[in-house]
């Protein structure tokens, strides 16, 4: 198996184990830009949900929720958490996607369909 088809796959995989350090040391010790690329969007990929999470905790912790329906202010809270919620598991599954697709991509196939 091909050692840039591994590491580009590890820098997905790794929201398993090490979410945002694998993905920057392999974005900057590679030396090949394929696979540095790769790292780099796994490294984004992984800083969202942290960035969602201090967020949402952000949110709770300066609206104050409470059972009444009108609350406007509760309401978008309860909204923006729940999206950022939504969206970290999107991203979950996105890395783990992409790692599998990075683990069985055929390197001598072209991007591009030629004539």
């Amino acid at each position: 198996m091909n050692s840039h088809k591994v590491a580009k796959s590890l820098s997905y995989f790794s929201i398993l184990f090490a979410p945002i350090v694998v993905p920057l040391f392999i974005w900057v010790f590679a030396d090949d830009k394929e696979v540095q690329h790769h790292a780099k969007t796994a490294l984004a990929t992984h800083v969202l949900p942290a960035i969602s999470l201090f967020l949402s905790f952000a949110i709770f912790s300066l609206v104050q929720i409470s059972t009444d329906s009108a609350n406007t202010a509760g309401f978008i809270a309860f909204t923006a958490v729940v999206s950022f919620i939504i969206v970290s598991i999107l991203l979950f599954f996105f890395n783990i996607i992409r790692g599998v697709k990075m683990l069985v991509h055929d390197e001598t196939e072209g991007y591009y369909i030629t004539e």
